[in-house]
């Protein structure tokens, strides 16, 4: 894991290199060139040879590679250039940029892991890149009046600038519906994130955006397999997945939540290890139903691991500023402070570790998917039958403690009166449209890239429409972000076999309904693991990582709801209608609704203005 950076103007900024250090500590270096200077921040995983520092120049000294992220397959690219290319490092640096020269552009198309990376011919004065297929690594850019420049994180674009662009007043309103900024947007007008599956090439001016990989290529390939042969096949497709990213110098080990994703991940990768595997679990001080220790550490006696269980008892009012600062934009999930602390902590103990991260998505384990099938099975029903229920729920009390179940519940029966696609954005959303025109002084429409994604799909299987959604919205945008983001900042580097591209498509070519069959969630994962890890962890029911804002809302962020969202601070800001913000809070602080993300979307976005633009 590494950050990666460039730009074709000249910085006045001296340190712009070394913004990006805590992505990668161990080696930071620049190259210029005539055009173009391009500049690198490693954090060494494998082969800490200084031969395999960046920015990397070819032998022929035409082409010059920047790259963050991990390929997996680098030694079997390796293999077939080495007769025909003079490499020197065993690093998988060196393999895609031989591999550029060799095939050109397509050779995104055998890269098998998460990558993105800027390629330079400085002969030709032309820049190529690429993100891989599901957007685990970022990659930012800026295009403007000849000047281009791109990294890892928006914070290198805004010091290489001598201006501070425009906020981008679309990006609020998408934040305060998504809680993050979706893809192509970032919050500030100009500089934009390349989606992922795309490759990128900047020439004479212009940028030239070519989608390389596409999900839906691979709807309905395996159609026509038995039950059988999918367990079979994906059993060796998810093994091979685990084992390709066991590969590391330093010390590895795996999360361990207790839930189906992370016990599968040790169940393989206990297959392919002749020593314990480290397998590291978070626990709450205080919180005990937010816990999973418990469960953890079944599945960590039963294979025999070196488990530590890292007890954490956040002030999110403290983490706040930081988690702000590393993301650049506002982003409000609060699990990000989870994953800092997990990743701070764990650090002392590792550099590298597997997570679970995308198994929901791909193998249908969200209880919104669960919805979907019911909300179909009452699509005869008149939808006027729910529009009158929905006036008698919107009176039920929710729980401010942070258990979000009775809110989603009523958002369920709310939307069974609404078309299939505005349903699915209400399940996902959280100030809906009605509510920020009520919110904003001045209200403008924005683009619903949920709603707007869900009415491209051309096929009627919901379940597998809803998923593709959601890795193409929800897991890159939220899920990966976070966990590239809070992961880095503690130059930490967390790796994800169950997104693995091949498992992606075999999982989307497949009949959708072994994603949930006879009532039962991730019914594949459960048939392949039955007998091989504890039925306790089998058939617990879904938790998931999430932090008790309730509590923190009560206690740690107090303060922030009492200065942020002030009156005093809300007319300075001129932005929001103070009432409709007094409103929230007081529905909140009465049980009348759970408003605990949209008020910490709120005080996120103010720490954000005073960081960022103030």
């Amino acid at each position: 894991m590494c950050g990666i950076i460039g730009l074709n103007f000249t910085s006045s900024n001296r340190d712009l290199f070394r913004v990006t250090n805590h992505r990668g500590p161990d080696y930071t270096a620049e190259k210029k060139f005539d055009k173009f200077t391009l500049g690198h921040n490693r954090l060494s995983i494998v082969d800490h040879d200084e031969l395999s520092h960046q920015p990397m120049t070819s032998a022929c000294g035409k082409y010059t590679i920047v790259f963050n992220g991990e390929v997996y397959n680098h030694a079997a690219l390796r293999e077939k250039l080495r007769h025909d290319y003079p490499f020197k490092t065993r690093s998988d640096t060196e393999a895609i940029l031989y591999s550029y020269i060799e095939y050109g552009e397509e050779c995104v198309q055998m890269l098998r892991g998460m990558f993105a990376f800027a390629i330079y011919d400085n002969e030709r004065d032309r820049l190529f890149c690429a993100r891989d297929r599901l957007g685990i690594k970022p990659f930012v850019y800026y295009c403007k009046d000849g000047s281009f420049a791109f990294g890892s994180e928006i914070k290198v674009i805004l010091e290489a600038l001598n201006h501070t662009p425009d906020i981008n007043k679309e990006a609020i309103s998408q934040y305060l519906h998504y809680l993050y900024v979706p893809c192509p947007n970032t919050i500030f007008n100009g500089i934009m994130k390349l989606p992922p599956g795309c490759t990128l090439l900047y020439e004479k001016g212009t940028v030239n955006i070519q989608k390389y990989w596409d999900i839906d290529d691979y709807k309905g390939i395996h159609r026509g397999m038995g039950e059988s042969e999918i367990i079979t096949s994906l059993d060796g497709i998810l093994d091979e997945s685990v084992k390709m990213r066991m590969i590391a110098d330093v010390e590895l080990g795996t999360f361990l939540s207790g839930g189906i994703d992370s016990s599968m991940i040790l169940y393989y990768m206990q297959k392919h290890s002749d020593k314990k595997i480290n397998t590291y679990t978070l626990g709450f001080k205080g919180a005990k139903k937010y816990d999973e220790t418990d469960d953890a550490k079944v599945m960590a006696d039963y294979f025999g691991t070196h488990h530590t269980q890292i007890d954490i008892d956040p002030d999110a009012g403290e983490l706040l500023p930081t988690m702000v600062s590393h993301f650049d934009e506002p982003f409000g999930n609060p699990t990000a402070l989870l994953i800092h602390e997990l990743t701070k902590e764990t650090k002392k103990l590792a550099t590298v570790a597997l997570a679970g991260d995308g198994g929901d998505e791909v193998f249908g384990g969200y209880p919104r998917y669960e919805a979907v099938l019911v909300a179909d099975a009452l699509s005869r029903v008149p939808k006027s039958v729910f529009g009158l229920l929905s006036k008698f729920t919107r009176f039920l009390p929710e729980s401010s403690s942070g258990n979000h179940k009775l809110r989603r519940i009523k958002t369920f029966v709310n939307s069974l009166s609404k078309s299939e696609d505005e349903m699915y954005e209400d399940w996902i959303g959280y100030f809906n449209d009605e509510e920020l025109e009520q919110l904003f002084k001045e209200y403008k429409p924005y683009r619903h890239t949920v709603k707007d994604l869900w009415n491209t799909q051309a096929y009627e299987e919901g379940l597998l429409k809803s998923s593709i959604v959601d890795l193409q919205t929800f897991l890159p945008n939220n899920l990966l972000n976070y966990g590239d983001a809070m992961s880095m900042a503690n130059s930490f580097e967390v790796r994800f076999p169950l997104i693995d591209h091949k498992v992606v498509e075999f999982m989307t070519g497949i009949d959708s309904g072994y994603r949930i069959k006879n009532g039962q969630t991730k019914y594949l994962m459960k048939k392949i693991l039955q007998g091989k890890i504890p039925d306790r962890i089998i058939n617990k029911p879904k938790l998931g990582l999430n932090p008790p804002m309730g509590m923190w809302l009560k206690k740690d962020l107090r303060k922030f709801i009492e200065e942020y969202l002030s009156y005093e601070s809300v007319t300075k800001r001129g932005i929001f209608n103070y009432a409709h913000i007094r409103k929230i809070i007081q529905e909140h602080e009465t049980n009348k609704r759970d408003r605990s993300l949209h008020i910490w979307a709120l005080i996120v976005l103010e720490e954000w203005f005073r960081q960022y633009i103030d």
